[in-house]
């Protein structure tokens, strides 16, 4: 496929170390992400510099917005609720014993549930999980590497999750019941590896359609039930993740990563840059909100 164009554009003049977890959030306007690497929550009011920054005590991962002002973000040793306005963080809930760990990115689904997976640099131990603040802890799928970008679309009527594992370079799909916490069998949704690289950070649009981080081949890629269906050229090797703001949720935004992830050679000047695409020819939805209970 010819890689489709867009206007392209760098979000201010600052560059993150390791840029994740993208939310807009459209009822205060701010676009949210994080700095893995220098464990730093920032945000941009109305999605426009200047940069706003928290610092926080561990390593952040996965990131979803809740009904209030407060964050719940993966950080060591379990969820926690973060407030960025007060400065505060406190724990939520300690992973389960078969996170292997902690958790990597997270979602939240329209039942006000929260998806996240296995943070793992070797293939096998992993797994996808389901947690609800009244029912805690509940495992959805094993046999996983790294798991990343989960959303949930709506295919033929079905609700779907979609899951990736970054180590197998493959994106899967799963039917989903939310609020009993259960999927059904996984299937494969899209293969990375064709397009020279592994997924990271996912979004999903207001027709259903994914749209899916290629690291390694500086590539940002959008899915449908049929197969890949746009495919754009990005400005670095890594972007890591993705999501839609704006007022009317018709803007892209994009976070990288600025280090060598294997590649052999030095990254370019726009490794760590957040971009924002205009004109891709499709429209988000508001993000799902995670319930405290």
């Amino acid at each position: 496929m010819t890689p489709m164009a867009a206007a392209i554009k760098r979000v201010g003049e600052f560059r993150v170390r390791w840029g994740e977890s993208l939310r807009w959030d459209d009822v205060r306007q701010r676009l949210y992400f994080v700095d893995c690497a220098k464990q730093t929550l920032h945000w941009l009011e109305g999605g426009e510099p200047p940069l706003h920054t928290l610092q926080l005590d561990s390593l952040p991962t996965g990131l979803v917005l809740t009904g209030g002002r407060q964050l719940v973000i993966c950080l060591d040793g379990g969820l926690h609720v973060v407030d960025p306005d007060a400065g505060t963080s406190d724990l939520l809930v300690a992973y389960p014993d078969g996170m292997y760990g902690r958790a990597n990115d997270a979602n939240a689904d329209d039942s006000g549930n929260l998806v996240t997976g296995t943070l793992n640099l070797g293939p096998g131990p992993g797994a996808f999980w389901w947690f609800s603040a009244s029912d805690g802890w509940r495992l959805l799928d094993d046999g996983i590497g790294n798991a990343n970008g989960p959303v949930v679309v709506d295919i033929g009527g079905q609700s779907t999750l979609v899951f990736a594992d970054t180590l197998a370079r493959s994106i899967y799909a799963y039917d989903y019941d939310g609020p009993a916490g259960t999927v059904g069998k996984r299937r494969l949704f899209a293969d990375h590896g064709a397009l020279g690289g592994a997924p990271d950070g996912a979004t999903a649009d207001s027709d259903g359609g994914v749209w899916s981080c290629v690291l390694r081949s500086g590539k940002l890629a959008r899915f449908t039930a049929t197969g890949l269906d746009r495919l754009w050229d990005l400005p670095m090797p890594n972007p890591s993740d993705v999501a839609f703001g704006g007022p009317a949720l018709d803007r892209l935004f994009v976070t990288s990563i600025a280090f060598d992830l294997g590649e052999g050679v030095a990254p370019p000047p726009e490794a760590g840059w957040l971009l924002a695409l205009d004109h891709v020819g499709s429209v988000g939805r508001p993000e799902s909100r995670f319930s405290l209970g």
